[in-house]
């Protein structure tokens, strides 16, 4: 009977040290690094003042898909005028297929998206763990009180004010309304239109630094070409396997057979830093057991510079710095 007795308060005492551990484990992951929103500015570099008495609201956007009508502005103008007065409304757009141009230009479109701030190496999603838009952070404190989408923004206010949230139909636009829109995203567009390197132009010039931490450039990497041979530039993406990147792991495994293959050629691999850090690409390469040296493109520079979208991507580049070729086919 006392053994009995003393497994179950074992048990108990089990139990009770999990639940501890569980508690101080979503204490730390809803805990927020002031600095991560005291020092926000906006996209113009205007310092951004955040209200310690309100809630601050971030809302995670795609500026396209406001663009299509799938955004959550009209859900948030809706919002109880309760929440909307105890609550900091904090824009934020992630650092990829954006400029400036195009960044004002939204503005005027959608007046009452301010603040906007653009997530430098989507520091802010990588910390709160977002990974789609539109997407809701509400932030009391230095705690992180709710995360969800916009469905799930609603029920949660519904509950914390005990009031009803107007669910927002979809807007049927007037055939001026269409054109006038399509005319502001073609404009958009075409503001910050890119040039792009394409075969028999220059490559862009590069400094940048492989994982193992030494210095490449692309004129010190031509000049190690010993015949005939292109470098071989080598555009990966480490969240690779993603539904955007079909058969990516296939075609990994084929660049990897092209390297042992002809010890002649020289590669370089460029790894873009979108919604991943250094750590993560490391792991990347081990999983992958890639055999070249691989630059971590910070900023996404490099991939900008090349205008790369897929992954992988392969541009040839010749002693002479002019590009040979350029495809997601790799040879």
């Amino acid at each position: 009977m006392r053994n009995i007795i003393k497994k179950q308060i074992k048990n108990v005492l089990t139990i009770f040290a999990l639940s501890v551990a569980s508690y101080s484990s979503i204490s730390n992951a809803n805990s927020i690094n002031n600095e991560l929103i005291s020092n926000l500015q906006t996209f113009t570099e205007q310092s951004i003042y955040v209200d310690k008495k309100k809630l601050t609201h971030l809302v995670f956007i795609d500026l396209w898909r406001s663009y299509e009508g799938k955004g959550d502005e009209a859900m948030i103008a809706a919002l109880p005028d309760e929440f909307l007065a105890k609550s900091q409304q904090i824009w934020i757009q992630p650092e990829i297929n954006v400029t400036k141009s195009q960044l004002v230009e939204f503005q005027q479109y959608f007046s009452k998206v301010k603040p906007l701030v653009v997530d430098k190496q989507f520091a802010l999603m990588r910390a709160l763990n977002v990974w789609q838009s539109p997407f809701h952070v509400l932030i009391q404190g230095n705690k992180k009180v709710f995360s969800g989408d916009a469905e799930a923004l609603s029920d949660f206010i519904a509950k914390r004010y005990s009031v009803a949230v107007t669910k927002v139909q979809p807007i049927i636009k007037s055939k001026e309304d269409e054109i006038q829109l399509k005319n502001v995203i073609q404009k958009s567009k075409k503001v910050a239109k890119t040039h792009k390197p394409l075969a028999g132009g220059s490559a862009p010039k590069f400094s940048a630094k492989t994982l193992t931490g030494s210095k490449v450039t692309l004129a010190g990497a031509l000049t190690r070409l010993t015949d005939k041979k292109p470098l071989n530039l080598i555009f990966l993406d480490s969240l690779c396997p993603m539904p955007q990147f079909p058969d990516c792991e296939a075609k990994i495994a084929k660049l990897n057979k092209l390297v042992k293959a002809d010890s002649s050629r020289q590669w370089l691999a460029v790894v873009n830093s979108y919604y991943v850090n250094e750590e993560f690409v490391q792991d990347f390469v081990k999983k992958f057991s890639l055999d070249i040296p691989v630059l971590f493109d910070h900023d996404n520079t490099i991939y900008r510079a090349y205008d790369v979208y897929a992954s992988p991507y392969q541009v040839k580049v010749n002693r002479q710095g002019l590009i040979e070729s350029r495809s997601a086919l790799l040879n």
